[in-house]
């Protein structure tokens, strides 16, 4: 009877962080779609800024969303694929909305073929099981 309840707790605690992943993702999807109706609602306020400070807010905003979705996938799907993807779009990011030094950009840059190159020769087939 106790090498059951054991059995039983030890199984409670290996699914514990797997559903605790899920609800940190539902509670960060409510959070990116209120971030995707708050870009709505600014794409359409063109008197607020200058075109430059309005068109680099939209761009935060949207670069913000798309990490915030690619990180959702991560939690859910545990594939190496989706971790570098995450990766590739921070990088991204940070290249397109942040005003880098040519050499930072230089590494962005360099990191993001490195990220592309061990996916492309690095990566098996099991890498992308589980986002089938």
């Amino acid at each position: 009877m106790r090498k059951i309840t054991l059995e039983r707790m030890h199984k409670l605690i290996l699914r514990m962080p797997s559903f605790l992943e899920k609800i940190v993702a539902a509670i960060l999807l409510v959070g990116v779609v209120y971030s995707c109706v708050q870009l709505f609602i600014h794409v359409f306020d063109f008197t607020s800024l200058d075109f430059g400070m309005y068109s680099e807010d939209i761009l935060v905003t949207a670069f913000n969303a798309v990490i915030v979705i690619e990180f959702i996938r991560m939690l859910i799907k545990h594939s190496m694929n989706t971790v570098v993807e995450v990766l590739i779009f921070a990088i991204a990011r940070s290249l397109v909305v942040g005003h880098e030094k040519p050499l930072e950009a230089l590494v962005s840059i360099a990191g993001i073929a490195l990220l592309l190159v061990c996916r492309r020769w690095l990566f098996h087939d099991f890498d992308f099981k589980e986002e089938e």
